[in-house]
Order: structure tokens, then C-alpha cells, then sequence
């Protein structure tokens, strides 16, 4: 459990600075005209958007878990597959690295699942 969970932390915290220069987020992309409310909805760090990163994450990252028994390898393929999409993202709406990490708890929980089910 401990490794996964340094492999995550480990890949967040390599990948999140260099992501954040320069990075475009949709956050930038949201009309400034909106009400208040509305727009903390929408830019916020639980919106559906990042929601759906993290419940992604965590069941590709919990199916191949139970696949091969390994939390790392849990931890692995999610945290390589949110950071494929974000890199392609990069070329379209901008690199999200909030996304990433909403990936990377995922994946954490995934790891931490995998661990539990596979005693």
C-alpha cells in the first residue's frame, strides 16, 4: 500500500509543477459574466468534471488491481492513463493539472482498494 501511494504522491508531485507553467485550464475559459454561484460550480475543485476524473481513475485503476493483485500496478495504469489524457487535452483545452490530481486521489483509492481486497 505505502509504495502505491509513493508512486502516486511521487508522480503528482513531479508532474504537477511542470504542467502548472503556463497551463491553460478551463477554469480560464469560463465567462467572468456569470453569477457568483453559478461559477463556483463550475470552476470548482468538486465539479462533475473532476469528479468524473477521480471515479475513472479509480475504476480502471481498481480493475486492474483485482486483475493482477499488485496496488502499484492499480496505481500505474490509472495514473498513466489521466496523464495521457491530460497531455492530449494540453494540444486542445489546456493541461488541467487539478484533473490530474483529481486522477491521481483515484488512483490512490484504487491502490488502497486493490490492497484490501487482495488480503
Amino acid at each position: 500500500m505505502r509504495r502505491s501511494i509513493r508512486v502516486a504522491a511521487i508522480a503528482v508531485l513531479v508532474l504537477l509543477p511542470l504542467a502548472a507553467a503556463g497551463a491553460k485550464t478551463q477554469a480560464d475559459s469560463t465567462p467572468a459574466c456569470l453569477p457568483p454561484r453559478v461559477r463556483a460550480w463550475q470552476t470548482g475543485v468538486l465539479r462533475a468534471d473532476r469528479l468524473q476524473h477521480l471515479s475513472l481513475a479509480f475504476t480502471i485503476g481498481l480493475g486492474t488491481g483485482l486483475a493482477t493483485r499488485e496496488p502499484a500496478g492499480a496505481a500505474g495504469t490509472a495514473l498513466g492513463l489521466g496523464l495521457a489524457k491530460e497531455i492530449r487535452d494540453g494540444r486542445r483545452t489546456g493541461f488541467d493539472p487539478v484533473d490530474l490530481l483529481a486522477g491521481a486521489l483515484g488512483a490512490a483509492l484504487a491502490a488502497l482498494a486493490t490492497r484490501a481486497v487482495s488480503r
